[in-house]
């Protein structure tokens, strides 16, 4: 249990590029209801009438510390992981050294059901039940991870003066409710435009936001920081209760579980370049829809679009200095509970214990993102995938998501799909990974290095799925309508 606590906060520790796998099976022309993740105009485009399942997604990844691949099986055999030396002193981990800001992201994404039916391949009906939590900093200050790291006693950073601008760290925890439509609005020759659109419910558990406008502060010892200037706000929402001592048991409170609601709409539209003239007529059953075979497609998303309101158990509050004060951090040594430690905080750098406090109520907005695909039939049942998605903030709080490249070559069939995508994070990292389905169930990741032990590990990510599929052109009793005709309508 040990080790696997270690394996656990080491992971979580290492946080970033959090929406990793979260497009994983999504490509393939037999991905269903999984589409939904990335276009839900795919669902009348997919070789599949209809499907149900699951899937679960996990990712953790970061830009500053990390372990070598090969110690995540040491932890788990109960062998102890390696040395790691920087500046020639020993350290748990090993960790990059340089002063620029970093960012965290973290993602978990458990769809517990999910599933699509399309009555005639014109048009699909999509829906899903999906549970998130996503975390994410920017800008982060270089010297806080490598501090709690090193140690202000160990490291160079007493006596010294540190800046920071528009760092921003967010935390949202939600389900959602999907219920998706996409429809073929247009089919000529060798042309095929479908539309879909998935709209959702939201609940919401929890919310962070902490808005680090501008820092100025000098590190006078390991107890006390001189700041020049600060101005912050955090907003926060939570099942917890604010005022009894953090060690005892009520200060989780399950009666204020769901703290928010809201809406939020994916959009997608998909061009289709066929490999033939024909036009598919209306079919007496889904079986019998045919599949339209392509040279290529080109697929645009706006995905995430929303927000929650987080109006129950909600604080916001501001420090805000502009003359010098002493942060005593040995005041905090005695704090019991929340609404103390705000007060002491508020006490220090805003002169008085309640001016922290400036309202309640706040809305959050989700991860939004702009995403691109584009695939191309190689040959036969072999194909090459680009998919792009590029970060929105919509509102002033938000969740967020990080930049992403994939490109994947795959082969595909109805028994198997497999894939590897090789994928370049933030326009800074790149990594190779590997993913597969065998009938029903499906896996995959977007660093297959960190399960074969090679390499060092900034952290890992996951893909499981389960989904039983129906396929067009697949009808029980072999009974088939006429499909197509050659009306060029």
């Amino acid at each position: 249990m040990k080790r696997l606590c270690l394996l656990f906060f080491l992971t979580f520790f290492m946080v970033s590029n959090g929406v990793f796998a979260q497009f994983l099976g999504s490509s393939s022309n037999y991905s269903g209801s999984r589409g939904l993740a990335v276009n839900p105009s795919l669902m009348t485009t997919s070789y599949v009438y209809a499907d149900l399942g699951l899937n679960l997604n996990f990712s953790v990844y970061n830009d500053f510390a990390f372990i070598h691949a090969s110690d995540y099986w040491k932890l788990l055999n109960g062998n102890n992981m390696s040395d790691y030396y920087v500046n020639g002193k020993k350290y748990p981990i090993g960790f990059v050294i340089n002063e620029n800001p970093k960012y965290v992201y973290e993602t978990l994404d458990f769809n517990v059901i999910s599933g699509m039916y399309s009555p005639n391949g014109k048009r699909a009906f999509g829906f899903y039940v999906n549970n998130r939590v996503y975390t994410n900093g920017t800008r982060v200050p270089w010297e806080i991870p490598e501090a709690s790291v090193v140690t202000l006693e160990d490291g160079d950073y007493i006596g010294k003066n540190y800046k920071s601008e528009d760092s921003r760290f967010g935390m949202m925890a939600w389900s959602e409710v999907g219920l998706s439509y996409s429809s073929t609005v247009y089919e000529r020759y060798d042309k095929k435009i479908d539309v879909g659109v998935t709209l959702k419910g939201l609940i919401g558990y929890a919310g962070l936001d902490v808005d680090l406008n501008e820092v100025d502060k000098d590190i006078l010892s390991k107890d006390s920081v001189c700041l020049h200037k600060l101005d912050m706000t955090a907003a926060m929402s939570a099942p917890v209760n604010y005022t009894p001592k953090f060690s005892e048991m009520n200060f989780f409170n399950p009666d204020k579980l769901i703290n928010g609601y809201g809406v939020g709409f994916d959009i997608g539209i998909t061009y289709t370049r066929k490999k033939d003239n024909k036009v598919s007529s209306s079919v007496k059953r889904p079986c019998n829809a045919p599949r339209v075979e392509y040279f290529w497609r080109l697929g645009l998303s706006l995905l995430d679009v929303g927000a929650i309101s987080y109006n129950d158990n909600a604080r916001i509050y501001r420090f805000q200095t502009e003359t010098d004060k002493i942060f005593d951090i040995s005041r905090l040594e005695g704090v019991g509970d929340f609404s103390s430690l705000i007060d002491t905080v508020s006490l220090m750098i805003n002169d008085n214990a309640g001016d922290a406090y400036v309202g309640s109520g706040f809305m959050m907005g989700l991860p939004t993102a702009v995403s691109l695909q584009f695939d191309y039939n190689i040959y036969k049942s072999f194909y090459a995938n680009v998919t792009w998605i590029q970060p929105l903030r919509l509102f002033e709080r938000s969740a967020f998501r990080q930049s992403m490249l994939v490109v994947k070559p795959r082969y595909e069939s109805m028994l198997m799909d497999i894939s590897v995508p090789v994928t370049l994070y933030n326009y800074d990292k790149i990594f190779v990974g590997f993913e597969a389905r065998l009938a029903f169930f499906a896996i995959g990741t977007h660093n297959i290095f960190n399960y074969i032990g090679i390499g060092d590990s900034s952290g890992l990510d996951v893909y499981i799925a389960l989904k039983f599929n129906l396929y067009k052109g697949r009808c029980f009793g072999g009974v088939r309508d006429t499909c197509w005709n050659a009306d060029f309508r």
